[in-house]
Parts: structure tokens; sequence; C-alpha cells
């Protein structure tokens, strides 16, 4: 098991080869030389170049500490927090979709130790805060948490897609927090 100062000085690399020279330039070997280790030990802390992009995907992209903290974020304001998590989301997945594409090419999927039975952390965190909703009589007692969060999160996967695939997206600034709440059945009428 590696250490975690050379774990995180590894991720640090990873992300700044990440932003100064996009997914070409994030190999095994320019970012153990950036970390100042060797490519061992970035196999030691992260096993392979899979577990590597996993590790900066989970833990050291700013986008999804974003995320993470509009979903955890003051819900006075139903639709206005909705609207901010799906904004959040869409740039979330902007940013990781390129990157966990590239480790999904190879034959092999490692599967993160630390994901919660199957999800993703920020959906995982999206399904408990609207559990805190619904039994605070905040949203609809017909509200399925784990359904609603599915589909705000596909839809906001879906939107990444089209505006990296497409340059735009059909969605764009049109939508409001209040058309997105009657649309996942939160609020009515």
């Amino acid at each position: 098991m590696g250490r975690p100062r050379v774990r995180n000085r590894i991720l640090d690399a990873a992300r700044d080869l990440l932003q100064e020279e996009g997914l070409s330039g994030l190999t095994t070997r320019a970012v153990a030389l950036h970390a100042g280790v060797t490519e061992a030990s970035l196999f030691n802390n992260f096993g392979d170049k899979t577990g590597l992009l996993q590790a900066l995907i989970n833990e050291a992209l700013p986008e999804q500490t974003t995320l993470v903290t509009q979903i955890n974020d003051d819900i006075s304001d139903v639709e206005l927090w909705l609207l901010n998590v799906f904004e959040a989301a869409i740039t979330y997945f902007e940013r990781i979709l390129p990157i966990a594409a590239s480790s999904l090419t190879g034959n092999q999927i490692t599967v993160p130790e630390d994901r919660v039975n199957g999800f993703y952390t920020p959906r995982q965190l999206l399904v408990e805060q609207l559990k805190k909703l619904k039994s605070n009589h905040r949203i609809g007692k017909n509200v399925t948490p784990e359904l609603t969060a599915i589909m705000l999160m596909g839809a906001a996967m879906h939107t990444a897609m089209t505006r990296l695939s497409l340059g735009n997206s059909d969605i764009n600034d049109k939508v409001s927090g209040k058309q997105l709440a009657q649309s996942l059945g939160i609020t009515q009428g």
C-alpha cells in the first residue's frame, strides 16, 4: 500500500498534467516524472493507469468537489437547489466523461473499493439529500429518491455528452428550477 503524501503528489501531478496537456499527456511515466516518483511508486499506489484515472476523478478534480458542495448546500429553496445541482452535474460530467471513456477502452475495469453499493459518490449523496427532503415533507411522498437521482444525473450526463460531441445542447440555459422540479415529479403544476 502506498503512502498518503506520495499518493497526493501523484494525484496533484496527474491533475496538473491533465490541465496542461490534456488526456494524451497523462501517461504513467509523465505523471511519475512530474510527481518526482518512480513509475513503480505510481503502480503501488493506484495499481494501473485506470486506477489512477479513477482516483483522479473521485479525489482530485475540482468539479466533483463543486458538485458535492452543491448537493450538500442549503436547501431553503428546493427548486433553486435542484437547478444548481443539475448545472454542477453537467459541468462534472463534461470534465469526467472524456477521462472515464479512456479508462473504459481497456479489457479490465477496476472497481474502486470505496464505491458504495455500485453508486458513485455524488449520486449517493444526492439520494441521501432527497431522502431527507422527503422525510421532512419538503418533497412529495410519491418521490422515489433513488430514481429521482438517477434521472437528474442521467439528464446531466446526457446534456454533457451532447455538449461534448456537438458543442451545444438543446437544454442550455432554457431550464428553470421550477421546470426541473416539475419534470422530476418533485413539485406540482
